[in-house]
């Protein structure tokens, strides 16, 4: 054969280890089908109780759009937006998302709709089985009646008690004037009439018609009324109510509720957006007004100014008697003119400066700065315009928060630094307008000195009439101001847009049934698995032949199926159960690895295991009956001497056994061999009186003498030994022994135990030592084929016996 079909051949062995490596995943997992089966059924009636007390959810959307004000509400005194210190600002969407979705909003509209109080009609069927039935308390209603609730309710108690109340009771319609009150919480029943006052554990009440109940067919009927506290409601709402913008930078807001009644949830998101602008018109007027209020104090100190001009120009006049000035003045003053003018326009900028700074350095801390002197300085209205965007935010959250809010002490932090600011620039525009004032003034004076000769009271009557001016320009600007905040009061706009009312769709989004009982069948086929697989990741037991082939490279002699009588078995002549056929085969295996050039002496078979109850004496028992219903003349010693079981499978014990042998010298093997009346060509040599010292025993030289006895006289000896890992005893002995067999039990002996075998075997402490593997359960194991022989129907086979919860087959 060449390379390449070695090769081949390689390739070939590897894929059919592949395939039965995962042949013998699948079929680990499948023999527990029945267990798939009974969770599958399990998690499909949960999905069905979960649909059958699940109330179908209907989903709601609407559209708003948030203004883009510029100006409108930003500050108090929008009006002064010619001054360019109010320059607009796109509204945060975020924030008003924040604002929408806020629990004081929230709880407006709930109270408005009276959502509090739930009417429910119809009673589940599966609900009315389990508690008409099997006496539960489901109490489960599938109609809920928001639109006409069959029945009202009217409180004697005040809405402020109510709004925390939480309550459920059962109103049963005995007739159209007659009804049945049953208190869930509290297991209180009692009968009244339709009108009628009760008292209930949160106050008294009045139940009264509110359709024909005859009519509506609710006569016998129950009616579940359920009270909620608003603050439960509340939390309720704003989990289930989501807000977001129709794209990444628009002001259009998508509102989204799902809820059981389709109205309500219409009715929810509508009344939500009418509160919403009910709030912002509420604040734009109270702005609004505080705005005229401060125009108003400013006219009434401009006038009484003016009045005082007016008075002293009336008085000189007369003092002089001039009546035109200005004719007076000629042409050499047509130049002056300008320069007063323009000192005229300076001094006014000076005086809108100064009663700015007046206002700014007293103004109370949740008012906005006024005015804006209509400079070019951009740094200054920036900031003007900050500070009064801050300050409206401030108000909104002071609406929902306290000063203590961290949002609101960040924004008084940004003011003040903002307000530092502002007055440092109004210092600096007011130092530059005196420098102006003070070049125009000195420029005057150069022309007024060219009229000396003019008479003093002409001089005084221009500087009379130069503050006229004045006081007449800032008179007839604030009067302007005053009606336009007039009219801002009477056309406050709400802030957000409807762009499409509230609307539900047509079918229901929950419960999704089929998603539901995929989940179930998903969960139903997960829970086995997942409890499979975690039990077989802890599990640190041998279990099958293979547990050992692939931690152990040691020759495996054969394999005992598990039997499960409640009786001590031995093989018989004609017994031809999975458990004889096991051992026959373990017979012939023995023929080989017994085989030596010594046919004179009989074979010495040692039967040992790492710890006890193994079944070594199960072992020793049915392996030298095997041995004997094959005509081979066989010999059991009983050398385990300190727990001895053979008599358990044989029934047949000797008086005296090895342990007196070795102590008396005058006893010869003869004496001690007892022949089995059940089992033709088997004898046994118990172990004896139990001894003090078990070691120092066995290495009496009688022990040799005992051997070579056996080995003369019988075709095979098997010897019963003592648990190797426990005790020394059978490491003393090995040295007689042809073969030892290694006794493994199935789901008994620890996986870490196997390590301890491997070390025995490759230090050679044990000669010729080959596995058997005792008790497998061949149904769970991966082996291919059906068991030995004809077994499970035979009379030892025992697979009826399994409790209820393996599942009978």
């Amino acid at each position: 054969m060449n390379t390449k079909d070695n090769l081949e051949l390689i390739e070939d062995d590897n894929f059919d280890q592949n395939s039965i490596h995962i042949r013998d995943i699948i079929d680990k997992y499948l023999r527990y089908w029945k267990w798939f089966i009974f969770s599958l059924i399990i998690s499909i009636s949960l999905v069905f109780l979960k649909l059958n007390f699940s109330r179908l959810e209907y989903e709601a959307t609407s559209t708003i759009k948030i203004k883009d004000e510029n100006g409108g509400d930003n500050s108090t005194l929008s009006v002064f937006q010619d001054l360019n210190i109010m320059g607009g600002s796109k509204e945060n969407v975020e924030d008003e998302i924040e604002i929408l979705k806020s629990k004081s909003l929230i709880s407006e509209v709930v109270k408005a709709l009276n959502l509090n109080i739930v009417y429910f009609t119809e009673k589940n069927k599966l609900s009315d089985f389990l508690d008409s039935d099997l006496g539960m308390s489901t109490e489960f209603f599938k109609t809920e009646n928001y639109i006409k609730p069959p029945i009202k309710i009217n409180f004697f108690i005040s809405d402020s008690l109510l709004h925390t109340t939480k309550s459920k009771f059962i109103i049963s319609i005995k007739s159209s004037t007659n009804y049945t009150f049953f208190d869930i919480e509290g297991d209180k029943i009692s009968k009244h009439s339709f009108g009628e006052k009760i008292s209930t554990n949160f106050g008294d009440i009045v139940i009264t018609p509110n359709e024909d109940l005859k009519g509506k067919d609710l006569v016998n009927q129950d009616i579940l009324v359920n009270i909620s506290s608003i603050k439960s409601l509340v939390t309720r709402y704003s989990k289930k109510l989501i807000i977001e913008p129709k794209s990444e930078f628009s002001n259009v807001l998508n509102l989204t509720l799902t809820d059981g009644v389709k109205r309500k949830a219409e009715d929810f998101l509508n009344t939500l957006v009418e509160k919403y602008n009910d709030r912002a018109i509420a604040i734009k007027e109270n702005l609004s007004k505080s705005t005229s209020d401060f125009v108003d104090k400013r006219l009434l100190i401009i006038s009484e100014d003016l009045s005082n001009v007016d008075l002293s120009a009336e008085s000189i006049k007369t003092r002089y008697r001039i009546t035109d000035a200005a004719s007076e003045a000629g042409l050499n003053m047509e130049s002056g003119r300008i320069i007063e003018n323009q000192i005229v326009q300076a001094n006014t900028e000076l005086e809108k400066i100064n009663f700015i700074k007046d206002f700014v350095a007293t103004k109370d801390q949740n008012e906005v700065i006024p005015f804006d002197l209509g400079t070019q300085d951009d740094g200054l209205s920036s900031s003007v315009q900050q500070y009064n965007t801050l300050m409206r935010e401030k108000k909104r959250f002071l609406k929902t928060s306290t000063e203590k809010n961290p949002i609101v002490v960040n924004i008084n932090e940004q003011l003040q630094a903002l307000d530092n600011t502002i007055k440092q620039g109004l210092d600096n525009m007011e130092s530059t307008q005196r420098i102006s004032l003070d070049a125009l003034t000195t420029q005057g004076n150069r022309i007024n000195s060219k009229l000396y000769a003019a008479p003093k009271q002409e001089r005084q009557v221009r500087d009379i009439q130069r503050q006229q001016q004045i006081k007449e320009a800032l008179y007839l600007y604030l009067l302007q101001k005053r009606e336009e905040t007039a009219i801002t009061l009477g056309v406050s706009d709400p802030n957000a847009e409807i762009i499409d009312y509230a609307e539900s769709k047509a079918n229901p989004i929950a419960p999704n049934k089929k998603v539901l009982l995929f989940i179930g069948a998903i969960l139903g086929l997960i829970v086995p698995f997942v409890s499979i697989y975690a039990a077989d990741l802890l599990d640190s037991k041998v279990h099958t032949k293979e547990d050992v082939e692939k931690v152990l490279n040691i020759p495996i002699i054969g394999d005992i199926p598990k039997f499960k009588s409640k009786t001590k078995y031995l093989i018989k002549k004609d017994d031809y159960s999975s458990v004889a056929e096991a051992f026959r085969i373990l017979r012939t295996n023995l023929s080989f690895v017994t085989t030596n050039s010594d046919d004179t002496n009989g074979k010495t078979i040692f039967v040992t295991s790492t710890i006890a109850h193994e079944g070594k004496s199960f072992i020793t028992s049915n392996l030298a009956s095997a041995l004997a219903h094959a005509g081979k003349k066989t010999l059991i010693l009983g050398m385990d001497i300190r727990a001895p079981r053979i008599k358990h499978y044989l029934g047949v014990r000797g008086k005296k056994g090895i342990t007196n042998y070795i102590i008396d010298q005058e006893i010869t093997p003869e004496q001690i061999t007892t022949e089995v009346p059940s089992v033709e060509n088997l004898y046994i040599m118990s172990s004896g009186d139990i001894a003090p010292n078990p070691a120092e025993l066995l290495m009496n030289v009688r022990v040799k003498e005992l051997f070579e006895y056996a080995k003369k006289n019988y075709d095979y000896v098997i010897v019963d030994t003592a648990a190797y890992s426990m005790v020394t005893d059978t490491l003393i002995l090995s040295k007689y022994a042809d073969v030892v067999i290694y006794t493994i039990r199935a789901n008994f002996l620890d996986k870490r135990a196997l390590r301890y075998i491997k070390s025995l075997y490759h230090e050679k402490r044990l000669p010729n030592l080959a596995l058997l593997v005792n008790d497998i359960d061949h149904k769970k194991s991966n082996r291919y084929g059906y068991g030995y022989g004809y077994g499970y129907g035979s009379k030892f086979d025992n697979s009826k016996d399994k409790p209820w919860w393996k599942f009978k087959s």
